[in-house]
């Protein structure tokens, strides 16, 4: 289960590579068609498609679902039927699917009883019985790891003791195995001082913090936004009077305060994509401030003036009225990688003001007044502005369409041509206006040349 998200045995793990077509469904529609007939042709297996790339997997930890509701406690059965409740819960939310608990409490297991008096008469332990059984079914690895040296590549090679796999079939086979007993080395099948029985227990067992921890995972349905869902479930969950959710103070959790429940410690906590979002969106107002005023200091040492860095400033607010227009068009939701998308709009829509304000201000230099220096810079700044805008309007559209099987960076792309097309159009219209009114004369130099023509 290395690399995947798999617990065991019990789990499988498919990745598909789609061609990316241009005529071909987009992953999400992959997905639903998926889902449907697989369920339909597989009741009782629980199915999660995971439709995130890179982007998405650095944003969610490399989680398997954008949304994570944990269970904290300290017994796992007890939290596990708390999970369960949770998941009931959130399947029951119009935009949810794929809900499941990623730990299992009902793997197949073997108990094995050891007659401690008899294993002594002949000579045994019980950590003599089970790492026989243990090298039976697994290997003698694990508890006596040897290693051999190849003297053709250097290579280490673990070396232990192993039964075939296809002589291990059932639970008389395991019997049979023969215990040697280390004073008096003579064989006696295992079936002489053990009892097997089939039963039930958890797969894997995770813990955060020391705590054991239980995970319910939910996808979000295509046309639907992770921030409302996640609203959603957290109404229905503090609904629940099985539940009765309170918030704990001091702490993100919420103690499960149900009538089974009460004062035994248990909490619900949001985790993943949903809790790095919202740290995100706290953080991205002095984000997106930090970055204004970079940009601020960067250019007054470049100007050496504090006025020209604010008229080239004027090109955010007009950058982000793009991004806004834009995502509204295209029914694009606000999330990380749009929230992303805006923050590297300040940066590339200042470009175009500081070429339009420095070219006027050299025309000034040159004797111009202000109005005709802008006038004059916007009309020779034209050309390489269009031509800047172009080309990134064009690198980004086959991302913003999803081209390629990216539907995950579309949000990203989108804000981008968004704050793009809005300082490219409103650039060339708003910041010659303010720069024309920022560098008029002043009133006490304007009055001497008024009279002075009407002497």
């Amino acid at each position: 289960a290395a690399y995947t998200t798999n617990n065991g045995p019990m789990d499988a793990f498919m990745l598909v590579q789609l061609k990316g077509k241009p005529d071909s469904p987009s992953t999400f529609e992959h997905v639903e068609t998926l889902r449907a007939k697989l369920h339909k042709k597989f009741p009782d297996v629980e199915l999660s498609f995971d439709t995130g790339g890179m982007l998405s997997a650095a944003l969610n930890f490399g989680e398997p679902a954008p949304i994570h509701v944990q269970v904290v406690g300290s017994k796992l059965p007890v939290s596990h039927k708390i999970a369960k409740q949770v998941q009931r819960d959130i399947a029951t939310i119009e935009g949810t699917s794929d809900v499941v608990i990623k730990q299992r409490v009902d793997y197949p297991t073997l108990h094995v009883e050891i007659d401690r008096v008899k294993a002594a008469q002949l000579g045994l332990t019980a950590d003599d019985v089970v790492k026989a059984l243990v090298t039976a079914t697994n290997s003698s690895i694990n508890f006596k790891p040897a290693f051999w040296l190849s003297p053709k590549n250097g290579n280490h090679y673990f070396i232990g003791a192993q039964y075939a796999e296809k002589d291990m079939v059932n639970i008389d086979t395991l019997l049979d195995v023969s215990l040697v007993s280390p004073k008096t080395k003579a064989p006696v099948r295992a079936r002489n001082i053990v009892t097997i029985k089939r039963g039930v227990g958890p797969a894997v067992i995770n813990h955060h913090n020391i705590t054991r921890v239980v995970d319910v995972y939910a996808n979000v349905r295509p046309g639907y936004d992770i921030g409302s869902v996640m609203r959603a479930i957290e109404t229905r969950l503090g609904q629940s009077p099985t539940l009765q959710l309170t918030e704990r103070e001091g702490s993100e959790e919420l103690s499960v305060n149900g009538p089974t429940y009460k004062g035994r410690g248990y909490s619900v906590r949001v985790m993943g994509e949903v809790k790095s979002m919202r740290d995100a969106f706290n953080q991205f107002s002095s984000g997106l401030a930090l970055a204004v005023i970079l940009v601020f200091l960067v250019m007054v040492a470049q100007f050496r003036s504090f006025l020209d860095p604010l008229v080239v400033l004027v090109a955010v607010p007009l950058g982000l009225v793009g991004v806004i227009l834009v995502l509204f068009l295209t029914d694009t939701w606000l999330s990380i990688q749009s929230g992303m998308g805006i923050i590297m709009v300040v940066g590339i829509v200042v470009e175009y003001s500081i070429v339009l304000v420095d070219f006027a201000n050299h025309r000034m230099n040159d004797g111009l007044d202000p109005i005709e220096a802008v006038i004059d810079a916007a009309q020779v700044r034209l050309r390489p502005i269009l031509m800047t805008s172009l080309t990134t309007l064009l690198a980004l559209v086959p991302m913003a369409m999803g081209l390629g099987g990216g539907e995950a960076n579309i949000p990203l792309a989108r804000a981008i041509i968004g704050g793009v097309l809005g300082a490219t159009v409103l650039t060339l219209v708003v910041v010659p206006c303010v720069y024309a009114i920022v560098k008029r004369p002043t009133t006490g130099a304007s009055t001497p040349q008024f009279t002075g023509s009407n002497s």
